[in-house]
């Protein structure tokens, strides 16, 4: 497909990087020469220098053969008018990123009345992903499939993990409950694991179950089930406050510290069920008097990276129970995993949204549910819809012939959630979960040699 893509900040570099490996034609607009020469020398796209709402510009980048624009820069007035001047030189999607909350209101007339495919407020994506997170009751990372019929977690093993040392074949004839590990990070390498790879301490493992099971082996491993009654939420940005928003609406105790006494206002108006407190995040008197190391959940949320990792180690420090950051660098989240809970990227979650997306809008892709980048996004699971009169329908898996780097992880069918062995069919209807490393799957009958 031939797609553009206006503004080469955070979420269009992870767009690039995601959709430049699959069979697309990527031009890039951007008004920096810089950014426009760092993308084109590393990626195999063209480049445009120009503002992303001018028709000249527009133009030059082939809007009139564009399967998709994508308006990503850091203004959302010039994204929602690119999109209104792509849509009307020819482009045949568009879909928009918008921060503001004003605009969030009213993201179901802008799609209606302006034409806009779809329309996506990084923030607000975020939120609802770390709200799911604190109702989960787990300090694990989890993804949903299936209306959350099946769930993916992400667990590091250590020591006393009961399955440290085993291979997974020994593994599953111990438990009585049934899961999968269907990922593995070692060290840099990536493993899709067969029956004879061996769970190592250190490992970075991919589960997934159905949530009774899960619910057994979170017992197994001793994980705690407290509720999480109340949030210390540092930094009131855009994202605290979708997120404030979320949690009270959950009935959990808010308190947002924001350094500008400005935001701390407006907060106090727009959420007056919180409590807002003016003063910096690295204060540490001030967070101690605040109560931080009372409260169940803490959250980093402010815009730069490194001062909330540092916020979210010393709140681990204050033995808060949750501690979950806001981290978009990918070489910064590898080197916290083990030191902090949860780490959230706004721009990863959005970014997989619209590859999601994307993906619909190729003619031969299946019916597709769910999309998740797992593994520091080198690997994918996708959920699709098993076709009626696919050549892969009522056939063992274990005579399936698969190709190198997938697996079958999950089938739901009716309502019930089925981690396959060997003896499983694919139905039709069936959803049916696959985990893939270094494929671009757009339905299943491409998981076949």
């Amino acid at each position: 497909m031939n797609i553009v893509i206006i503004g080469g900040g955070k979420l269009g570099a992870e767009l690039i990087d995601c959709l430049s490996k699959e069979e697309h034609n990527i031009t890039l607009i951007d008004t920096n020469y810089k950014t426009i020469e760092k993308f084109v020398g590393k990626y195999d796209i063209l480049g445009v220098h120009g503002n992303g709402a001018n028709i000249d510009t527009l133009r030059e980048a082939g809007i009139e053969k564009t399967d998709i624009l994508i308006a990503a820069t850091a203004s959302d007035e010039v994204n929602v008018l690119s999109a209104l001047i792509g849509n009307k030189l020819g482009a045949r999607n568009t879909v928009v990123r918008v921060r503001a909350p004003e605009y969030s209101k009213q993201l179901v007339f802008m799609r209606k009345e302006l034409g806009m495919s779809m329309m996506i407020n990084p923030d607000a994506e975020a939120a609802r992903e770390i709200a799911r997170a604190l109702r989960s009751n787990r300090n694990v990372k989890m993804e949903s499939f299936s209306r959350g019929r099946a769930e993916l977690i992400e667990l590091n093993v250590t020591a006393d993990f009961p399955f440290a040392n085993l291979k997974l074949m020994e593994l599953y004839k111990i438990f009585k409950f049934k899961i999968l590990i269907c990922a593995v990070l070692r060290g840099d390498d990536v493993h899709i694991p067969d029956g004879n790879f061996k769970i190592e301490v250190g490992d970075r493992i991919y589960v997934t179950a159905s949530r009774t099971d899960l619910n057994e082996l979170f017992d197994l491993l001793g994980f705690s089930k407290q509720r999480v009654r109340s949030a210390f939420i540092l930094g009131g940005g855009a994202l605290g406050y979708y997120l404030a928003k979320e949690l009270i609406e959950s009935e959990i105790k808010v308190k947002i510290v924001d350094v500008s006494e400005k935001r701390c206002t407006e907060l106090s108006e727009l959420l007056p069920e919180a409590s807002i407190v003016c003063g910096s995040g690295n204060d540490e008197e001030l967070l101690l008097e605040e109560g931080i190391d009372k409260y169940d959940a803490v959250i980093t949320l402010t815009g730069i990276d490194e001062e909330n990792i540092i916020l979210a180690l010393g709140a681990k420090y204050m033995k808060v129970p949750y501690v979950i950051a806001k981290v978009n660098n990918i070489s910064f989240i590898k080197l916290t995993d083990e030191k902090i809970d949860t780490v959230v990227s706004p721009k990863a979650i959005s970014a997989n949204s619209i590859v999601k997306y994307v993906r619909s809008q190729d003619e031969n892709v299946g019916e597709m549910l769910t999309f998740h980048k797992l593994v520091d996004n080198m690997v994918e699971a996708v959920e699709f819809v098993a076709q009626e009169d696919a050549s892969y329908l009522n056939i063992p898996l274990k005579k399936l012939k698969l190709k190198k780097g997938i697996l079958i992880a999950c089938i739901v069918r009716s309502g019930k959630v089925i981690i396959p062995g060997g003896d499983d069919v694919i139905e039709s209807l069936d959803n049916v979960i696959i985990v893939s490393r270094d494929r671009y799957l757009r339905n299943l009958e491409e998981i076949l040699v």
